[in-house]
């Protein structure tokens, strides 16, 4: 009789497992077919570092915005743009103070949270805020869930991408990566487009 129970208790979970992979897969289908397209800016580096065998390993620029990199980047920037040293300090004392607030602002969000961004007329998206929950969007607008927020970046669950073997070089061209975003901004990395807008095929 306990062998019995045990058996039941075993097949029973396996039928919920079953069940909520079938409808994951479901959801995937639906946003990909449903979702909002969203071209994303791959981070400035040099793509045969993302290489690894069969899949690349992707890097956002929206995921750097207000990050402490970016900071000091910025910073940089302000600083040189001046001919003055008086007003290469303003400068850098105001970047400073901006990127600051940012990284702030980011920290108060936590680990987990939403990115809201603006889609151009391109369908490339830009970054507007982040945010701990999804709020009203206006035209145009799309909520990207991310996971892993640190001063330096976070991610969104599209960080890998796979290709057949052999076919690496092509994909170093890759300038954004295109996504499908739902509702609840669960994102989908569809395929990588070139400076050109194309999808690389």
């Amino acid at each position: 009789m306990k062998q019995s129970k045990t058996t039941i208790i075993i097949i029973a979970t396996l039928v919920v497992v079953l069940l909520l992979f079938v409808k994951a897969v479901m959801n995937k289908e639906n946003t990909i077919k449903e979702g909002k397209f969203v071209l994303l800016e791959l981070a400035p580096v040099d793509p045969r570092s993302l290489m690894q065998g069969d899949y690349m390993e992707l890097n956002y620029a929206i995921t750097r915005e207000g990050r402490s990199w970016q900071a000091v980047q910025v910073a940089t920037e302000a600083f040189f743009a001046n001919d003055s040293i008086g007003n290469n300090s303003i400068a850098l004392d105001e970047a400073i103070a901006l990127q600051e607030k940012k990284i702030k602002e980011s920290k108060e969000i936590g680990v987990r949270g939403y990115v809201l961004l603006d889609i151009d007329a391109n369908q490339v998206g830009h970054y507007i805020k982040m945010t701990d929950q999804i709020g009203e969007i206006k035209e145009g607008q799309v909520y990207i869930k991310f996971f892993n927020n640190t001063d330096w970046s976070y991610n969104i669950g599209a960080e890998s991408f796979f290709f057949q073997e052999g076919e690496a070089e092509k994909y170093e061209k890759a300038k954004y990566g295109g996504l499908r975003v739902d509702d609840k901004g669960n994102s989908i990395l569809i395929g990588m487009y070139d400076e050109s807008l194309q999808l690389i095929k």
